[in-house]
């Protein structure tokens, strides 16, 4: 809308009194109670949504506090036939064959060939000890014999020359005692030599260090350079254990099972052997030997479980969790496939059994009855279904029909 010059110079000449003008103050206050006032008005006016829609409110706070996250899984029929473990234990990996090498003859190494971890053989060479002092000692021995062999061999021409000479009655007596005599010890020096040789070419042999058996090196005991004595030797590593060797061939574990559990165990029960080092893995084993005693102080019966099949993944004095197996029960005709659910997904209540499924992310509570069991593990013979979502654990905390999160 346009204006007229006219209009417009009128405009320009209104002006307020000074006198009759607001104060600033004034202006302040009245838009500081403004304020107050419409903070007044919109707090009143929430408060009476919020009273009017309070229900809605508190059942949507109730729900969102009272909506624990849990863990959940699907019901499932296993086969009767399969086995499920009645028993786990934790114990130690054990070689049948553990030997430790030890040297035979006193003296410095030279030259070690071997490093822990290594596979070896049977007769492999593992160390050299130095052999100047046994190879001198085996080249005196071989003159030795040497001259003992060339005075037998003149006695057993001189006795029967002195026994004709006897004969012809042109030798005594006493020099046909003589030549008997002379060879007789000449025979046993001949001996006594070949034992000293045999001796010394021994020890010349042993300052080579082989190994006893096929396995792997476990230990490594020592260093070119170090002194080592034989057995009642003396010296800085008398009697010293070169390496400890392990037949890797026939392994077992040795766990200890508690008094309270060891009637559930038998003879060539089935196992699965799992190494922590590697949990991936498994390996079938059985049963090999229950102790017929116990351990009073630990109140636990030692068992060793047979490694049918061991490979490189085990490690010997490594740990391994050991899974003890129901029998499978045999028949011409397979069994039913049944339910079987964590033990931490069951809740003794009341003298009952009871689970917690999932119906519309709230937990609903029903009975249940149980059958065999084992130590994970239970069998429902009845109150579940094959899919059902139930939830696996923490039911003490749940009540029946709670929201829950799955």
């Amino acid at each position: 809308m346009s204006v007229s010059p006219e209009v417009r110079q009128r405009l320009s000449t209104l002006t307020i009194p000074k006198e009759q003008r607001p104060a600033p103050q004034a202006t302040q206050r009245r838009s500081g109670w403004f304020a107050a006032l419409l903070v007044i008005v919109l707090v009143g006016g929430g408060g009476a949504a919020a009273y009017r829609y309070r229900a809605p409110l508190l059942t949507l706070l109730t729900a969102s506090q009272d909506a624990p996250r849990v863990r959940t899984l699907v019901v499932a029929r296993r086969s009767g036939d399969e086995q499920s473990p009645v028993l786990t234990a934790t114990g130690k990996i054990v070689s049948d064959h553990r030997v430790q090498v030890v040297t035979k003859v006193s003296g410095q190494i030279v030259e070690l060939r071997f490093e822990q971890g290594d596979r070896v053989e049977k007769g492999q060479v593992l160390a050299r000890i130095e052999d100047v002092n046994y190879r001198t000692r085996r080249d005196e021995a071989l003159a030795t014999l040497a001259r003992s062999t060339a005075n037998l061999e003149y006695q057993k021409t001189n006795y029967p020359r002195v026994q004709r000479m006897h004969a012809d009655k042109s030798a005594s007596d006493i020099e046909l005692a003589d030549a008997r005599r002379w060879h007789d010890e000449a025979v046993a020096q001949v001996k006594a030599d070949q034992a000293a040789l045999a001796f010394w070419e021994k020890q010349l042999a042993d300052c080579q260090v082989v190994a006893p058996i096929a396995g792997v090196v476990l230990e490594r005991n020592v260093e070119v350079g170090d002194f080592v004595a034989a057995e009642g030797g003396r010296g800085a590593n008398a009697n010293a254990q070169f390496a400890a060797i392990a037949d890797m061939s026939k392994l077992r574990v040795e766990v200890d099972v508690s008094e309270l559990d060891i009637s559930r165990l038998s003879a060539n029960l089935p196992c699965v052997v799992a190494p922590d080092a590697y949990k991936e893995r498994k390996f079938a084993g059985h049963v090999m030997w229950i102790d017929p005693g116990a351990n009073y102080a630990k109140a636990t019966v030692q068992v060793k479980v047979r490694i049918e099949e061991p490979d490189d993944f085990l490690r010997v004095e490594g740990a391994a969790q050991v899974s003890f197996l129901t029998e499978s029960r045999g028949g011409s005709e397979s069994q039913p496939a049944t339910i079987w659910i964590p033990t931490g997904a069951v809740l003794e209540k009341d003298g009952q059994a009871r689970v917690f499924v999932v119906r519309a992310e709230r937990a609903v509570e029903g009975v249940v009855r149980l059958g065999r069991r084992s130590s994970a593990q239970v069998e429902v013979l009845s109150g579940l279904n094959e899919g059902d979502q139930i939830v696996a654990e923490g039911l003490d905390k749940l009540r029946d029909g709670q929201r829950i999160k799955p």
